[in-house]
């Protein structure tokens, strides 16, 4: 990953125009290539990159300029930086469970040296880091437009191709969406309550079912959940079911309790008409009743 975000990605040499274009040739580099500019303003390109690897098919870059000669009168001439930075952008995604901390790894290049140094693109994570954040947000606003959420597989989808910034002279693109912890990030989509609704994505579905089963099967469950997110708090989740067996096991009863309980409730002339009916049941049923000759 680079570090040094902040190191200009062009500097003008030095040495005499025709020594920078030997040095170059001799040196093949394949880190930097050479953009010069004669007194008329024309600007001429020695060693212009391509697309990087898996990326796709090349495509044609905006301007192509002529290569420079060693004879040529040249005022000025810029050596430009055409490495593969990668710097991360830390992004806020909205979920059904709240806030989902990621990191964005960022992939960018010089696409066009020449537009580099017209524009003088200095700092290109700058530029490229401004893009990015315009393209999440209006991202997001196109996904809640259509009722769903913003997630890695949809900016995946969409920045892991190349982005070109054709102003500037670069080109990025999105290598990896991770988890991260804590810092400084870019927050997207609605907060809380409303962003519900938003983050509702096909590849959260399965983990909805998993949580909504987890809650309709009660507090066993739920413990049992808890315990797999959290390995290392088995004690406490012991001592819990221990405390609460009557939510994880609650008190079984049969009808005959049930009934006891019921009639040691009801009042002397209740408990009177209750007997004379079981009686006149039990007599019925040809067995001993006392008071009822046989």
């Amino acid at each position: 990953m680079n570090d040094q975000s902040n190191e200009r990605l062009y500097y003008r040499a030095s040495r005499p125009p025709w020594r920078e274009i030997l040095s170059h040739r001799w040196s093949a580099a394949r880190d930097s290539s050479l953009v010069l500019r004669n007194a008329d303003g024309d600007y001429f390109l020695l060693g212009a990159p391509g697309e990087t690897e898996d990326t796709g098919a090349y495509v044609p870059l905006p301007d192509e300029s002529a290569a420079p000669g060693i004879g040529g009168s040249y005022t000025d001439v810029f050596r430009v930086d055409v490495t593969e930075h990668v710097d991360i952008q830390a992004v806020g995604l909205p979920t059904v469970y709240g806030r989902e901390s990621v990191e964005l790894w960022v992939a960018w290049w010089v696409r066009d040296p020449v537009r580099v140094v017209r524009a003088q693109t200095l700092h290109g994570w700058h530029m490229v880091r401004a893009h990015l954040t315009s393209v999440l947000r209006h991202l997001t606003e196109a996904q809640e437009s259509a009722g769903s959420g913003l997630g890695a597989p949809e900016i995946m989808q969409h920045l892991g191709v190349p982005q070109h910034l054709e102003e500037t002279g670069l080109s990025y693109r999105v290598l990896d969406v991770r988890l991260r912890e804590t810092g400084e990030e870019l927050r997207l989509g609605q907060d809380e309550g409303d962003g519900v609704r938003y983050s509702w994505t096909t590849s959260r579905r399965g983990e909805y079912e998993f949580c909504l089963q987890a809650l309709r099967a009660g507090p066993a469950s739920l413990a049992a959940l808890w315990l797999l997110r959290h390995p290392d708090q088995v004690r406490q989740v012991l001592d819990w079911a221990v405390d609460h067996e009557r939510l994880l096991v609650p008190p079984r009863t049969d009808w005959q309790e049930e009934l006891a309980a019921l009639l040691g409730t009801l009042t002397d002339q209740e408990r009177k008409e209750i007997s004379y009916l079981l009686r006149d049941r039990l007599s019925a049923l040809g067995r001993p009743v006392p008071g009822v000759p046989l």
